[in-house]
């Protein structure tokens, strides 16, 4: 055979498997395409039954609340100390499970990656003051309020924000008991700064390391899953911004996360 037919057949076979690989590589990415829009079409409708599940789970149980709130404040009656107990254990483990349906919902949304922030320019130091009054009420606990600063405008999203700090404030009154929490707030030069304290045992370094993974706790077993901080830290780094904890063994904790301010912020 001539040198150049040989020449030409090993052009030919090198063009066919050129052309088979090219096959095979499109192929792999339309697979993979197809796969990824099933897995993420299955995670949407996982979020949206979620989302149906934690809705007839918070609104009963609102009523319930609601109901043992109005016991706890004794306008049908005045009740004894045992009552007083029961009705306030009804009020902490409604509380509880709603909250626990409100952060499953938020998880199960940022896996399924439609989580969406819908900013809006928002009064931090009143939204702040009324959350913590709020959670007064809620906890049974002495929340107090550091804020020395004027009024601040922040781009936030209202909503997603005061679930941070509810969520920080009630895992820090599981973790100390009946001691005092304070939240503070600070404005800095790019951003603000808010931290919620408190004075009980602290953690240790083990715990401290795996604090925002999910199902993750320092309180008794019983009174959280670890789920609140988990999803904390994913709202803050959708802001864009970061949370972080100082702690000692023993001496108490102090969880603060930032907000970074907008250009249409700084004329506030």
């Amino acid at each position: 055979m001539p040198l150049w037919m040989v020449f030409a057949a090993v052009a030919v076979s090198a063009a066919t498997f050129s052309c088979f690989a090219w096959w095979l590589v499109d192929q792999r990415k339309r697979a993979l395409a197809a796969l990824s829009a099933r897995s993420a079409e299955t995670a949407e409708q996982r979020a949206d039954r979620i989302a149906i599940l934690s809705h007839e789970i918070r609104t009963p149980l609102a009523v319930v609340r609601g109901a043992a709130e109005l016991l706890a404040e004794e306008r049908p009656g005045v009740l004894n100390d045992h009552q007083r107990r029961f009705v306030r254990r009804i009020i902490d483990n409604t509380g509880q499970v709603i909250e626990l349906s409100e952060n499953l919902l938020v998880q199960t949304r940022i896996e399924a990656g439609i989580f969406d922030v819908h900013r809006q320019r928002v009064n931090l130091r009143s939204m702040l003051r009324e959350t913590v009054a709020e959670l007064r009420q809620l906890c049974g606990a002495t929340v107090r309020l550091a804020v020395f600063d004027p009024p601040m405008y922040v781009s936030v999203d209202p909503l997603l924000i005061k679930q941070v700090v509810v969520n920080l404030v009630t895992n820090a009154v599981r973790s100390c008991g009946s001691s005092v929490v304070t939240v503070r707030l600070l404005k800095r030069d790019t951003d603000v700064l808010i931290s919620v304290h408190d004075e009980g045992t602290g953690m240790s370094s083990d715990q401290r390391l795996h604090l925002f993974e999910p199902f993750s706790t320092n309180t008794r077993r019983g009174e959280g899953t670890g789920l609140g901080l988990f999803v904390s830290k994913h709202i803050v780094v959708l802001h864009g911004g970061r949370i972080f904890v100082d702690t000692i063994d023993r001496k108490g904790t102090t969880v603060m996360f930032t907000l970074p301010l907008q250009e249409d912020d700084y004329g506030e």
